[in-house]
């Protein structure tokens, strides 16, 4: 089991993939054991990637991609501004608004952070908002896509969990925390606003003859996740299905609704989304070798026996879970996080009596935070060159940002009935 940690580690830290540090650090161990052979590499790697639910990940990545070539965006971002656009600090409020609406289109962070992040950080800045905060807010504003549905994390904890997780439950319960999310960071800017003196993006009030306006606008990128939660709950379609289905509808409003998208755009978009798809997909595969290592040494029964002997509490597991998974956030990114520690974090959460789909919600939204804490931080490297800045600039607004990210996450542990009480109403249990 050491070699395993150590090449894993070597790798990581002279710049490896972490798919192929995975992979490496398998076969290490393989050849270090003589009850292993080689010949069960393209079995276990196949069997990472063998699942009908995974399906639905390059068909979400690929309506997201097409939903922004059809130029949703701006009309999503003009309902945001309508309703948020006349306080201090409007634009930055408007970015996180946009931004929750996006989410519902994308599913996936990075996306979300581009799309947005190219179409108000200028103006941001044109505004005399320091380049690193725009940066920063439009970073953290993008954790909010793998958080309200759709969401790939959540399929990719839903497979790798293994079983007895509903897609749907898990997407209802990621609506409520992920706009409480964005109203929370909505207030962080707020208070930061007034002290650092951030300007009102427009002098007009606030007005819902406005807003209908815009809201009619926004119907075909609204509609988004409409289709995709209304198919699963109303058991029209599956998971994989609805991605499908979405895909569809994207191609159909960029081609004869908003007439944005041609045949060139539409065969980007497929590269795009297949690139994207195949670092997950490889990530899965080689993260299958390490988890049948850990599980074959009862890893997970040997480190819950630890936990156990320090505490027999629910709440300070969750909590030295989510401190462990911020710290790892440094230099890992979510989902080689999420694939590795699931099979070892998961038996024990079910020993301290965690509901499943409440620990991958707990799971999915600390993770996200990699997204902005350096040096991995892959919303920082997309936002950063945009703003025209450094990412320490932009590091300089993190501290606000995470601590608010750590409360919200320790709150969601303590009054689970936010998450739970949308799937119950519509009959998940």
């Amino acid at each position: 089991m050491l070699t395993l940690i150590l090449v894993f580690i070597i790798t990581v830290m002279i710049g490896v993939p972490v798919a192929f540090c995975l992979g490496i650090a398998g076969v290490a161990f393989i050849l270090m054991s003589p009850q292993y052979s080689l010949t069960i590499l393209p079995t276990m790697m196949f069997g990472g990637i063998d699942s009908f639910t995974l399906m639905a990940i390059p068909f979400f990545i690929m309506a997201g991609y097409m939903m922004g070539r059809a130029g949703v965006l701006p009309g999503l971002i003009d309902l945001a501004d309508s309703i948020v656009g006349h306080f201090r600090g409007g634009l930055a409020h408007v970015t996180i608004v946009a931004s929750m609406f996006f989410a519902g289109v994308t599913g996936v962070a990075v996306a979300d952070c581009a799309a947005v992040g190219s179409m108000l950080i200028p103006g941001m800045i044109k505004q005399g908002y320091p380049r690193g905060f725009a940066a920063m807010v439009t970073s953290c504003a993008s954790i909010m896509g793998p958080i309200i549905p759709p969401s790939v994390a959540m399929l990719i904890f839903a497979h790798v969990y293994g079983g007895g997780i509903s897609v749907g439950k898990m997407f209802l319960m990621g609506a409520v925390p992920g706009v409480i999310i964005g109203l929370s960071m909505m207030t962080l800017v707020y208070v930061m606003s007034f002290y650092r003196k951030f300007p009102v993006t427009s002098d007009r009030h606030f007005s819902i003859g406005n807003v209908g306006k815009c809201f009619v606008k926004a119907i075909p990128g609204l509609m988004v996740p409409i289709i995709i939660l209304g198919g699963i709950i109303g058991g029209f379609f599956t998971a994989t299905e609805a991605g499908a289905v979405a895909l569809f509808y994207a191609i159909l409003v960029g081609l004869f609704l908003t007439r944005k998208l041609t045949l060139k755009s539409i065969g980007e978009c497929f590269v795009e989304s297949m690139r994207m798809s195949a670092v997950v997909f490889l990530l899965l595969g080689t993260a299958k070798i390490v988890a049948f290592i850990l599980v074959s040494h009862q890893v997970p029964q040997k480190v819950g026996e630890l936990f156990q002997m320090y505490t027999h509490s629910a709440f300070v597991f969750i909590l030295f879970t989510v401190i462990f998974l911020i710290l790892l956030g440094f230099v890992l990114e979510a989902v080689a996080t999420m694939i590795m520690l699931i099979p070892v974090l998961a038996p024990i959460a079910v020993s301290y009596g965690v509901e499943p789909h409440m620990f991958g919600l707990i799971i999915v939204i600390t993770v996200q935070i990699a997204l902005i804490t350096p040096p991995v931080a892959l919303a920082l490297f997309i936002a950063a060159p945009l703003a025209h800045c450094t990412i320490e600039e932009a590091a300089k607004d993190l501290w606000p940002f995470l601590a608010l990210m750590f409360c919200l996450v320790m709150l969601l542990a303590l009054f689970p009935g936010v998450a739970t009480w949308l799937p119950a109403l519509f009959g998940y249990k």
